[in-house]
């Protein structure tokens, strides 16, 4: 348990089965509101899994990022054998990974940080579920109100649904016991309200957005683009998020010319292949994962961000951090989809030039044509993206968890 808890200040305790040492949007985000909260009364303790250096797949070290990259191999073996079994069952084999035995084992350690700290208000977050199942368990009988964080959904998700209904009854039992259920997309919120009408009035929206300290390196507008414009890909490529289309389409007359690739993360053994067929002609580099601050440095000294949500990774309700990040930093975007929730979001903000789909280089090639030959995108106005300053929504989910221990209160 870490605790940063001090006298006068309401106590909320923050249980998540990844550590928030990891690197990654989620502990990022945490990262954030811990330091921020204060500000608006609320002191934060951790209780989490103990760190295991073969689950962080974002890390920085190299060693850590190795054995991530061999655990999930061996992970997808046992999955490839396993999926036609649990398809039967209308679940995807990632659904219970063998974390979920936190579930578990995890709920003495939660309820002896609660009787420790005596929080005001406790929140879980997911994923891993498993978070919010062993808080369940350990606090049945407990005063203060729960929270599910969920910076994904569970059920309906295509990495672990498979159209049954087990994980939906699930999920439905869990957060049944949450007093507020926060959403990070609007897409998400408008799911877990499908999927739950019961619940739908305890859900919230609050976004995982920007940390406003990325206005200060904020791009100006430029008249016209650099000789060779720079595309960067900010972030850890596993699942179906690949890169083939892509490098197809950077390898076009006309566009491998003008642009350069960069890569910051770890890359899928079917990226690394892809890189290794298209690396002649295509001007592609790629660094190894680095910490928060070194990706951002990359960023901001790129001109062009590039996203990819393929529809199995959640493209319906995602709207990838990266995203606000090049919003506050003042770049623009490749949104590289299955035309779901973060094409509609880039939409909605006219900030479209350059919109494509997952898989197909011919899209993805006329999307970077349209980008290249007209003038580079200005940035977002701050008023139009204030809403996902993350100063914001630590100050909503005070009020949040001010008004659930004030209705607590009136209700005891």
């Amino acid at each position: 348990m870490t605790s940063s808890v001090c006298a006068g200040a309401r106590r909320l305790l923050l249980v998540t089965h990844r550590p928030l040492q990891y690197a990654g949007p989620g502990s990022v985000r945490w990262r954030y509101l811990i330091d921020a909260l204060p500000a608006h009364g609320w002191e934060v303790s951790v209780v989490s899994a103990r760190t295991n250096p073969t689950q962080d797949e974002l890390s920085p070290d190299p060693r850590a990022a190795s054995l991530a990259r061999a655990r999930a191999r061996a992970m997808g073996r046992i999955g490839r054998v396993a999926r036609p079994l649990c398809k039967r069952a209308g679940i995807q084999p990632e659904a219970f990974p063998p974390h979920v035995a936190w579930t578990f084992t995890g709920r003495r350690a939660v309820r002896r940080c609660y009787d420790d700290v005596r929080p005001h208000a406790v929140v879980a977050t997911v994923p891993p579920m498993s978070a919010l199942f062993a808080s369940v368990g350990a606090l049945r009988d407990a005063a203060a109100p729960l929270v599910a964080d969920m910076r994904d959904n569970w059920a309906g998700h295509p990495t672990y649904d498979a159209g049954g209904s087990l994980l939906t009854r699930l999920e439905e039992r869990a957060l049944r016991r949450a007093d507020a259920i926060v959403a990070v997309t609007a897409g998400m919120q408008e799911k877990l309200a499908r999927l739950h009408p019961q619940l739908a009035g305890r859900l919230h929206l609050m976004p995982n957005g920007f940390d406003p300290c990325l206005l200060g390196r904020r791009d100006d507008a430029h008249a016209a683009w650099p000789e060779r414009v720079t595309l960067i890909h900010p972030g850890v490529l596993y699942g179906d998020r690949g890169l083939g289309a892509l490098l197809d389409a950077l390898g076009r007359p006309g566009i491998r010319e003008r642009v350069r690739l960069q890569l910051v993360g770890n890359v899928t053994h079917a990226s690394a292949v892809a890189l290794r067929r298209r690396r002649d002609g295509v001007d592609v580099s790629v660094s190894p994962p680095l910490s928060w601050e070194g990706v951002v440095e990359r960023v901001a000294g790129a001109d062009v961000v590039v996203v990819i949500v393929p529809a199995s990774m959640g493209d319906d309700v995602a709207w990838p951090v990266k995203m606000f990040e090049a919003f506050a930093l003042g770049k623009p975007i490749l949104a590289i989809t299955a035309g779901g929730a973060t094409e509609a979001l880039l939409r909605e903000l006219d900030h479209d030039k350059a919109l494509a789909r997952d898989g197909d280089a011919d899209s993805i090639a006329s999307a970077l044509r349209t980008l290249l030959d007209g003038p580079p995108p200005a940035p977002l106005p701050l008023d139009r993206i204030a809403r996902w300053d993350r100063s914001r929504v630590a100050a909503d989910y005070a009020r949040l968890l001010d008004r659930l221990v004030a209705g607590s209160a009136g209700a005891a």
